[in-house]
């Protein structure tokens, strides 16, 4: 066993990752009790990994494992977040796997193991710029998943006749959500859908996402009891498409919707969210807001293109960047307090609906 174990981390257009080789965690002693420690430990926002500008912590650790002997390359993916959970899928996590399996291999395919399923991936030329696959949103109950008959809200207990109806527009917690599983469960919620809230000024109504007090608002529908297994929360703003400095391709009439993510796990706001872009395009195509499979997310770190085709898998592209890399402790210091209320958190596995495809991303 070594006192440190190397990293390398990475971001997603602001979701941002360690990244541990899982076969030298393995000979680090890393075991899955260690590996819990570990990212509680180093993903923490005010003492874990500090970058060379001064930030602290990451949205997770991804522990990789490579198989070179398939055609494309294998890499499996295991993402232990911020409070020690397992996550089942995550998209920008899934697409920095792919930059950092083109790093070590110079390969640009790849098929990402995830607990959700296997997910094609391809990178290009310039080993930046990725997308990923990621399988069929799923809005039946069983698939997301969602209970109304846990919720103690007789509305929603009542809310549909049919127990495979899908949760659409339903308050939850006093937000207005669609429920959807792309890999993970997400509620989203459409700002033009808040009712008024104490969070802005009384006499205001919300027309802009960033009146919206977030945690306050997203925390319990994190934890409805109508989501067995929690949810993320995902709030979106249909907008006007304007142009930027990092645009890679302007067409004004993709739909654009800027977004912001509760993320479990993470317990709190993150600059990006894969999953949670799919889950809001899927949701805006369910609900008729767009006609186009194609649509672009705009969470606080950069921009994301979804596509959401007719009965097909969807497909999450967008930039890459490498931070830094250095040695981190392997048995760090863990508050025993912390590491004991971090809950894993139980993902559905693979499932027709939701899992394996042999789809070319590209």
């Amino acid at each position: 066993m070594t006192d440190t174990i190397a990293f390398r981390k990475y971001h997603g257009t602001g979701n941002d990752f360690l990244v541990v080789d899982a076969e030298a965690a393995d000979r680090a002693g890393l075991d899955e009790e260690g590996r819990r420690a570990f990212a509680i430990a180093h993903c923490d926002r005010d003492t874990g990994i500090e970058s060379p500008e001064g930030r602290r912590g990451a949205d997770g650790v991804l522990f990789l494992e490579v198989d070179m002997a398939p055609d494309p390359t294998r890499v499996t993916m295991s993402l232990v977040q911020p409070d020690g959970s397992t996550a089942a899928m995550c998209g920008n996590g899934a697409r920095v796997v792919a930059a950092w399996a083109f790093d070590r291999t110079g390969e640009a395919e790849f098929v990402i193991g995830t607990l959700a399923g296997d997910r094609r991936a391809a990178v290009d030329a310039n080993g930046r710029d990725v997308t990923i696959e990621m399988g069929i949103p799923r809005f039946d109950p069983a698939g997301v998943p969602v209970d109304r008959s846990r919720s103690s809200d007789p509305a929603v207990r009542g809310s549909a006749t049919d127990p495979n109806e899908p949760l659409l527009r339903t308050e939850i917690e006093g937000l207005p959500v669609s429920a959807v599983n792309t890999g993970v469960p997400h509620a989203v919620a459409f700002v033009e859908d808040l009712p008024d809230s104490g969070d802005v000024d009384e006499n205001d109504a919300i027309t802009d996402i960033d009146d919206v007090d977030l945690d306050a608002v997203a925390e319990p529908v994190r934890h409805a009891d109508v989501f067995p297994e929690g949810a993320n929360v995902n709030l979106a703003q249909r907008v006007e498409y304007a142009p930027d400095d990092d645009d890679r391709e302007f067409d004004g009439l993709v739909p654009t919707f800027r977004q912001r993510t509760f993320e479990r796990g993470v317990e709190g706001e993150t600059r990006s969210c894969g999953t949670g872009a799919v889950a809001i395009a899927a949701v805006a195509r369910r609900l008729g807001l767009v006609d186009s499979t194609r649509i672009r997310a705009r969470p606080p770190g950069g921009e994301l293109e979804i596509t959401v085709p007719d009965g097909g898998p969807a497909t999450l592209a967008g930039p890459v960047t490498e931070e830094f890399s250095g040695e981190a402790a392997v048995d760090p210091d863990v508050d025993p307090e912390t590491e004991a209320d971090a809950r894993p958190a139980v993902d559905p596995g693979p499932d027709p609906g939701c899992g394996s495809t042999t789809t070319d991303p590209r």
